[in-house]
């Protein structure tokens, strides 16, 4: 099913193969650890690390899942049926979480293929992340790239700073993990993009 959906939008899956276990559990126990109120995992693709954060003990009604493609939507709602599943795109996960009545998230873990996107996009989803997330709260993202997916000059326009947490070797191809967090000398306010 993942090949199929990257033969029809490679730029959009970012991979022709799923995270590996390796990698699924370098982002999920971060985020079990800190695990305090409901997490958002962003680009549930078809459930590797959705599977690795519930294996690390979340709770399956803390954990919301984006996916915006509908097929991928649909399988994970058929794979993890306790789990919320939205079909929508994560550069509004604020306001579907608003709608939901979830005031925060403890942390984001995303699989989101940053690299391909433009630094706009970029910018709106970071954006929409950290207005979910609680004071506390960070958010988890891993690259294939030998940088941060993430420009410096976008982090420190949000107040946000960046550091590679781990390097999973035995994923194909190696990735990287990145925390993102709000700077802590400064009161990182993400706006809200004008309608």
């Amino acid at each position: 099913m993942f090949f199929a959906r990257w033969l029809r939008d490679p730029r959009g899956m970012g991979s022709v193969v799923p995270s590996g276990r390796t990698l699924a559990l370098a982002m999920a126990e971060p985020a079990a650890k800190a695990y305090k109120t409901p997490i958002l995992e962003l680009g549930g693709g078809t459930g590797t690390v959705t599977e690795a954060l519930l294996e690390c003990g979340l709770d399956p009604n803390d954990l919301i899942v984006f996916e915006r493609d509908v097929q991928l939507h649909r399988h994970l709602e058929q794979r993890f049926p306790q789990v919320r599943v939205v079909l929508g795109d994560a550069a509004h996960a604020d306001r579907v979480l608003a709608q939901m009545g979830v005031e925060a998230v403890g942390g984001v873990v995303s699989s989101l293929p940053l690299l391909s996107m433009p630094l706009l996009t970029r910018r709106r989803i970071l954006g929409s992340a950290f207005r979910c997330l609680g004071p506390e709260g960070f958010l988890l993202q891993f690259t294939y790239g030998p940088v941060s997916p993430l420009p410096d000059r976008m982090l420190s326009n949000l107040g946000l700073r960046g550091r590679a947490i781990d390097r999973v070797w035995r994923n194909v191809p190696p990735a990287t993990v990145w925390r993102y967090e709000r700077h802590p000398f400064t009161a990182a306010v993400v706006p809200r993009p004008s309608p």
